[in-house]
């Protein structure tokens, strides 16, 4: 019984529960309403009957006084066909007070009756001169009195069950209205079973229920940040082990391309210090090695220095300093393309624990890939941005361009190594970038805004001034 109630649903729970309180109510009050009707009744009856008693005594005792058989044979016979009244029965005394010389009996004289039934006497001059027995129908009376209540009791039950079916009706609805709520929040939590963690709930009321729909909100929220933090990090633990292995391959690579380029480049200068033929087409096929032979050293150089990619060494810096001391660096670069800087930095970022060296690197691949970006610019704008985010628990740098910008099939590649869309690029400049910054335990991002294409950097800071 108990397993068949627990496996019901909560609607036919509530349901079951208002029919059990309401029929044991119904039962209740109405054998309590019953039971004192029938009290009455039966009080009412026993009074009813005192009175007859009382009457007939005296109507007995008047027509004694005044020496009327007649009227006393009356009252008897009148007196027996009163359903009501089993037996009745008049003694007078022989030696009366009332000058009458003989013994009267009227009724039916039963020895058994008379012991049992207490006489009401009949005095005169405070003398005994007759007693009256009497004894009513009680049980006739009883059965006539429990007929009727019983019928007031069907009444009873049959407007009582009409009522308890109307306010399953109405607690149906009202049910319903309590559990939709609840049924939804069921229906969602089977969503988030499911991996869709997109479900939101509004809540319909403030009571307990609108509480636990804000809190399914929250913890979906949650759920939601958690699982984006995860999945972060799947990210940049694929994106380190597949740095670790591409350097590996690319130290490898490098170290024998190299070697070879330096080999080639050794015997293309010496063919060209030595050459003394004054064919144009060689002359130019040689400065074409020698330019590709530039191309592919400087490529290796970056393969290696991916590859060989050192571990930070930390300590406290401002990073307001190396924006700065790269702007400077890069100073007459951007002169000479004529490009409107915009420096806005926060004085009270403090300072973090970090490799000066390695965050100058990040700073100075992100002003040179902004620079190439507006280099084909009428008016090539770049924005540097300094500032706290988070409570003040995290610093933010972004440098931000009015170039072409990056196609958005392309966002979630740059980071990626060799992957670029310059023509003379290797495409490791910003997955160096990005390894540095997780070696910070910082976070790297590209996005466009207004026009502008803002890549930013996201570090930890350690030392709140």
């Amino acid at each position: 019984m108990l397993k068949f109630i627990n496996d019901i649903s909560l609607r036919t729970k509530l349901l079951f529960s208002s029919f059990v309180v309401l029929f044991f109510i119904m039962i209740t009050v109405n054998s309590i309403a019953l039971y004192t009707i029938y009290a009455t009744l039966v009080y009412r009856n026993t009074l009813r009957n005192n009175a007859r008693k009382k009457m007939c005594v005296s109507q007995l005792k008047f027509s004694l006084l005044h020496k009327d058989i007649t009227s006393i044979k009356n009252i008897f016979y009148e007196t027996h066909k009163n359903r009501y009244i089993n037996y009745l029965y008049i003694s007078i005394l022989k030696n009366n007070k009332i000058g009458i010389k003989h013994r009267l009996y009227f009724g039916l004289y039963n020895e058994k009756l008379i012991k049992n039934i207490p006489p009401n006497l009949i005095k005169h001059d405070n003398k005994i001169i007759g007693k009256v027995y009497v004894q009513f129908n009680i049980k006739k009376e009883l059965q006539l009195i429990r007929l009727r209540v019983f019928w007031v009791a069907m009444r009873f039950y049959l407007i009582s069950f009409i009522f308890i079916c109307i306010g399953l009706v109405i607690f149906y609805f009202i049910i319903s209205k309590i559990t939709e709520p609840l049924l939804l929040l069921k229906s969602n939590m089977t969503k988030v079973s499911n991996g869709d963690y997109s479900v939101h709930i509004q809540p319909s009321s403030k009571d307990e229920i609108g509480s636990l729909a804000d809190i399914f909100n929250s913890m979906i929220k949650n759920i939601k940040g958690y699982i984006n933090k995860i999945d972060l990090i799947s990210k940049e633990r694929e994106q380190l082990n597949c740095m670790a292995q591409m350097g590996e391959m690319s130290s490898m690579v490098a170290h024998e391309i190299k070697n070879a380029a330096y080999v080639i480049n050794s015997s293309n200068k010496y063919i060209k210090n030595n050459l003394h033929a004054k064919d144009k087409n060689l002359i130019e096929f040689i400065n074409i090695i020698e330019e590709e032979l530039k191309r592919l050293n400087n490529m290796t150089v970056g393969f290696m220095n991916f590859a060989k990619q050192r571990e930070p060494k930390l300590a406290d810096i401002n990073l307001n300093y190396i924006i700065n001391e790269s702007l400077q660096i890069l100073n007459y670069e951007i002169k000479n393309v004529n490009i409107k800087i915009i420096k806005q930095l926060d004085n009270s970022i403090g300072l973090i624990k970090g490799d000066k060296e390695l965050l100058k690197q990040v700073i100075i691949n992100l002003l040179i890939n902004a620079m190439d970006a507006v280099s084909n610019v009428n008016d090539p704008v770049i924005k540097i941005i300094s500032s706290t985010v988070h409570k003040k628990d995290e610093i933010s740098i972004s440098i931000s361009d009015n170039g072409e910008g990056i196609k958005i099939l392309n966002i979630n590649n740059v980071f990626k190594p060799f992957f670029t869309t310059k023509k003379s690029g290797t495409g490791l400049g910003l997955a160096i970038s990005s390894r540095i910054v997780l070696l910070h335990k910082g976070l790297i991002k590209t996005e466009r805004i207004d026009g502008f294409t803002v890549f930013t950097v996201i570090l930890p800071r350690r030392i709140i001034l």
